[in-house]
């Protein structure tokens, strides 16, 4: 009964997903072993996580039945700049670069839900809390 809670519960889901950045992050701050790999652990992290939420839409769309909707592009948005601070990681080595595409993309991501999930405020201010420790441990991995 409480496993099904807890795996029904998309608060204790959205902080058991944030676990990896906090992770990642500390490690990085404090200069533990394998920091520079972890580094970019959290970053591959934060890139897939800035594609989830994306998606989130085309779930809303693809139930709401709106096949003709500008939220359709914004699904993919996400994905492509994610896909584009992989280039900036991968290709340029610059996390500073990466992590600053990243946590933009999480902000600008949280104010298109705001817009448009504003009638479920308690995903609102969840998805808050999450973009914030989300950003600044992002930012952690890109700056440290």
């Amino acid at each position: 009964m409480l496993k099904k809670r807890v795996l029904e519960n998309p608060q204790i889901l959205g902080w058991l997903g944030i676990l990896p950045f906090i992770f990642t992050s500390f490690f990085v701050l404090f200069e533990i072993r394998f920091s520079i790999e972890l580094k970019v652990l959290g970053l591959l992290y934060a890139s897939s996580i800035l594609g989830f939420l994306g998606a989130v839409y085309w779930g809303y769309l693809l139930k709401s039945e709106a096949y003709e909707h500008i939220l359709w592009a914004w699904g993919i948005a996400t994905s492509l700049v994610a896909w584009f601070s992989l280039i900036v990681i991968f290709l340029f080595n610059n996390y500073l670069l990466a992590s600053l595409i990243l946590s933009l993309g999480f902000i600008i991501s949280l104010i298109v839900d705001y817009k448009n999930f504003s009638s479920y405020s308690w995903y609102v201010n969840l998805r808050l809390k999450l973009t914030c420790v989300a950003t600044i441990c992002t930012l952690i991995n890109g700056v440290f």
